[in-house]
């Protein structure tokens, strides 16, 4: 092609047609501006179709990563909801309400009032993506949107860090009301067959010094607490989930 062109250039010089040179050389330095734009539009279009399909591919993986999490996050909620409800019921007995439940009841109730179970939720996607910069893919809506849902998870991480359920001044009343003994002792049915853990003679009540320790000023207190403290966790659960619905909603 380029000696085809060359030839007809030289044609033209041996012809003396100096003009119609000029002009037909500066119609192939058009042709060839023209043909170098056409090459970076599509290459652009490329570029373009590329990041889309990148973009998307990431909003399929935060999504998918979103809805597991909210699954975890709800399911744990409602945990906690049940415990509060138990928590309710035996607060009510400790203020000295008058109930009719059995005290095997009452001990079971008080056994599975606390939330001992873990919360667990996958991040290896969002925090791929920060640490690969593709954050940059997404607009800046659904940028933002990932950075209040991040920032949600952060704050409630920082919030589980005070929560005073466990602290060490519990831990005794932990011990009088065996809440650990047959909690570990249900696990080690399963995991060591014929093992029990006995809780020390000092903190096996009767069912009278039992109810007498839970009507304890001091223990209701501490309960009262407990059940603040896991109230505060399930406002905070309602926000996070509520948050990755808005999430969602901005991706898709």
């Amino acid at each position: 092609m380029i000696k085809f062109f060359r030839k007809i250039r030289q044609d033209l010089l041996s012809k003396g047609k100096t003009i119609k040179y000029f002009k037909y050389a500066i119609g192939e330095i058009f042709l060839v501006v023209i043909g170098i734009l056409i090459a970076l539009w599509l290459n652009n279009l490329n570029q373009v179709s590329n990041k889309n399909q990148e973009r998307q591919k990431l909003k399929i993986s935060l999504i998918k990563e979103l809805r597991e999490n909210r699954n975890s996050f709800s399911n744990y909620k409602n945990y906690v909801n049940e415990c509060n409800k138990k928590n309710i019921i035996i607060l009510n007995i400790s203020a000295g309400k008058q109930t009719d439940l059995p005290i095997d009841s009452i001990r079971k109730y008080v056994v599975n009032m606390f939330p001992i179970r873990t919360l667990g939720f996958n991040e290896s996607v969002r925090k791929s993506t920060n640490s690969a910069g593709k954050l940059d893919l997404l607009t800046m809506k659904e940028g933002k949107a990932i950075a209040d849902y991040e920032s949600s998870v952060e704050n409630y991480k920082e919030a589980r860090k005070i929560n005073t359920i466990w602290k060490e001044s519990n831990r005794q009343m932990f011990s009088y009301l065996s809440v650990f003994e047959q909690r570990i002792n249900q696990n080690l049915e399963i995991r060591l067959p014929n093992m029990t853990l006995v809780n020390h003679s000092d903190y096996d009540l009767s069912d009278k010094e039992f109810i007498d320790y839970l009507q304890n000023i001091e223990t209701y207190t501490k309960l009262k607490d407990i059940f603040i403290s896991t109230t505060v966790d399930i406002t905070w659960l309602e926000s996070i989930i509520e948050d990755i619905d808005k999430t969602i909603e901005v991706l898709q």
